[in-house]
């Protein structure tokens, strides 16, 4: 009896655990459903995003492809020439330009036996199978690599000298008409002296005018000197001038006109205390070209006035002024433009060689008329003070 009420009983309790079970079972599978449902979407979405990856990295690989040929193209296409040197010293890469002007072969040559095959006259030119090249070098970052970048500068080198030389040519014509105007002035009292050598005259007066054509010849030597250290492209010879030396000079050179016209010359000096760095001669034929027009400008008995003074210790001032015609008003602002004259002889050039002597002196000129009658001419020329100049000589 009591075995069949323990059968009983255990047979009751199955379905019940059963059902425990298929339920737990059943949960397990959902969950196990549900894992799998979102792995499957993880490895979806991974798949996409490689996918897409993927993608990215290969148009990223055509993009650099496309840049790499376009440099390419770009490279062969420069007007310049482009080399790329190593850390040793030898070239690694080439556009179709460099060959061409520097010669085959390129690719794996010295770089300094390409630069045999030409010479540098300067740092940056290289002249090479009768071109010229100007080179520029640029380093690439910490791989010891370097980049020399050359154009072909022959035209352009061949239109410089041109242009050169043809600057020269104008120069030559200026200095030549500017050595003529200057040295007729010079010639024209060597002439006048030898005229009255033709006559009788005592034989200390002859050697006076001999002394004086002498003076002049000198004088004519010593401009045509300094004409030709221009036009060879030397500087003319400069020094300390003084400024009463220079001014007594070029009255002395026009003695000859003064006296034939007996014109009075009223000199007040500043004194020979003041220098100025430049060329005597010039300065000398362009107060004399100043004395000479104001010879012209008067009539009979001329009255010139000669003026010199320091401003400021730094500045001299000289005026040269007539008791003339004066001149003309329209005329004032053009007097010093070459080939510009009032007169029916001349020719334009004294005052404008003048000006330019002046101005390469680092000074300034002008031209007024005065209120009594007459022209002026007032120059402004910097100066050494007098212990600046001792310090140098000494």
């Amino acid at each position: 009896m009591d075995a069949m009420q323990y059968n009983g009983h255990s047979n009751l309790q199955t379905p019940e655990m059963m059902s425990l079970e298929q339920a737990t079972l059943a949960r397990a599978e959902q969950a196990l459903e549900t894992t799998h449902a979102a792995m499957a979407q993880q490895i979806a979405r991974l798949t996409a995003e490689l996918e897409a990856a993927r993608l990215a990295r290969r148009e990223e690989h055509a993009e650099r492809g496309r840049l790499l040929t376009r440099l390419a193209s770009l490279l062969d296409a420069l007007p310049g020439g482009v080399v790329i040197v190593d850390n040793a010293g030898k070239i690694t890469e080439s556009n179709p330009q460099a060959e061409r002007l520097l010669g085959e072969p390129l690719e794996g040559e010295e770089w300094s036996a390409v630069e045999a095959r030409g010479y540098y006259p300067e740092d940056t030119i290289l002249e090479i199978h009768g071109r010229r090249l100007s080179l520029e070098a640029t380093h690439l970052g910490d791989n010891g690599e370097t980049v020399i970048l050359f154009s072909d500068i022959t035209r352009h080198h061949t239109l410089q000298d041109e242009a050169s030389r043809k600057q020269r040519l104008v120069a030559l014509g200026e200095m030549a008409a500017r050595l003529a105007h200057q040295i007729r002035t010079p010639l024209s009292s060597t002439l006048l002296y030898l005229t009255l050598m033709e006559s009788d005259l005592p034989k200390a007066q002859r050697q006076d005018i001999c002394t004086d054509v002498r003076s002049h010849l000198e004088h004519m030597e010593a401009l045509i000197t300094s004409m030709l250290g221009f036009v060879k492209g030397h500087g003319k010879v400069t020094g300390h001038v003084g400024i009463e030396a220079a001014l007594n000079d070029a009255v002395q050179s026009c003695t000859a006109d003064i006296e034939s016209q007996a014109a009075t010359i009223t000199m007040d000096s500043c004194g020979p205390a003041p220098h100025l760095e430049g060329c005597h001669d010039d300065l000398v034929a362009a107060f004399s070209n100043l004395i000479n027009n104001a010879l012209d400008a008067s009539t009979t008995e001329p009255n010139i006035t000669i003026r010199s003074r320091i401003r400021n210790n730094r500045l001299a001032v000289i005026q040269i002024a007539d008791r003339g015609c004066g001149i003309p008003t329209a005329a004032i602002d053009r007097i010093f433009d070459p080939f510009f004259t009032t007169r029916a002889a001349g020719n334009g050039l004294g005052l404008a060689v003048v000006a330019g002597t002046i101005t390469q002196h680092g000074g300034t000129i002008r031209a007024a008329n005065r209120p009594g009658g007459g022209a002026e001419f007032t120059i402004l020329l910097p100066i050494k003070p007098v212990r600046e100049a001792y310090a140098e000589i000494v």
